[in-house]
């Protein structure tokens, strides 16, 4: 029996229970943790001790003195009219705490992903090709292992080896206000480098397994007894089957991105959204750990209902739920 059409209506009402899902976990899980905003005041630069008033006036100013359940219906209301809040730390708009870590985040993400999908991609085409060489499986086995380490460790190995043992690059990535292109680009090297090669493993395997299940299909077999030259059967066959499960593939190595994305600036001293999260964490300070988590999560929703438009548009049956 076949599975009801995948409408792009279906398709948008997923997207938004997840939504409200993670709006709802963000408020709920933050405030079952240990600690609170108080707390991260009184020991931080801002003051050493609060009074009892002033403890009050803070909990007023925020909502903090309303019971569960009517903080989050301010909080959803907030939320439905596209205000992040206030952060109690910056004293400023969440957003405009945000957006110059955000910026530089994803300015990573984007000049590492854009690499490591082609260089993941063609690697994979060129070992499925040659599944049956030797030099090809020395290949399998090296980008194996180097997907099995995790993005920390990558990124202390490069910082060892390029920036200590050969200091071609700074040690610390952090950005200063007035430094030139040249500077900027220096100190996203090696960050950007240990993306690239993190995101290259994860790249190549899942291309290199999507081309030989294609190269196995009849039609393929089919394109070459016709005497088609090999350029028009890669191109024309293996890559457009290819494409759809990679699209989709793609997609959720963007999401997954994010959280060891975290890792690499930390270890860097990148000034991307992990500084502005342990911050925001050592503070308690609600809002800005709920703006943060929100629009990490709304890039994440993005990229993912993107990649399944693009999905459905390559692949009919899609759509029509086969």
């Amino acid at each position: 029996m076949p599975r009801p059409a995948r409408t792009l209506s279906s398709l948008l009402l997923q997207y938004l229970g997840l939504a409200l899902l993670a709006l709802t976990l963000n408020f709920f899980l933050l405030r079952l943790a240990p600690g609170s905003p108080l707390l991260g005041l009184e020991h931080s630069e801002i003051a050493t001790a609060l009074s009892e008033e002033q403890k009050q006036r803070l909990l007023t100013q925020y909502g903090l003195d309303q019971s569960l359940l009517g903080q989050f219906w301010q909080y959803a209301g907030r939320m439905l009219r596209g205000d992040l809040g206030t952060s109690l730390y910056y004293n400023q708009p969440v957003t405009q705490a945000v957006w110059p870590y955000l910026e530089r985040t994803l300015l990573l993400v984007l000049l590492g992903f854009l690499p490591a999908l082609l260089l993941g991609v063609g690697l994979g085409l060129v070992s499925a090709l040659n599944y049956k060489q030797a030099w090809e499986r020395w290949l399998l086995g090296g980008l194996v292992l180097l997907q099995a380490l995790p993005p920390f460790l990558i990124a202390i190995l490069l910082l060892i080896l390029l920036a200590v043992v050969w200091p071609v690059f700074p040690v610390v990535s952090t950005m200063l206000p007035g430094q030139g292109l040249g500077d900027r680009l220096e100190r996203l090297a090696l960050p950007v480098l240990a993306y690239v090669l993190w995101e290259l493993g994860l790249f190549y395997l899942f291309a290199r397994g999507a081309f030989l299940s294609v190269l196995g299909n009849d039609h393929m077999t089919y394109a070459r007894a016709k005497g088609l030259p090999e350029r028009i059967v890669i191109f024309r066959h293996l890559l457009r089957a290819a494409l759809p499960p990679l699209v989709a593939r793609t997609a959720l190595i963007l999401s997954a991105s994010f959280g060891g994305v975290f890792f690499i600036e930390a270890v860097f001293g990148y000034p991307g959204l992990s500084t502005l999260s342990l911050t925001a964490i050592a503070r308690f300070d609600y809002p800005l750990i709920e703006g943060i988590f929100l629009l990490t999560l709304g890039t994440i929703l993005l990229f993912n209902l993107l990649a399944d438009l693009v999905v459905m548009g390559l692949d009919p049956r899609t759509a029509e739920g086969r």
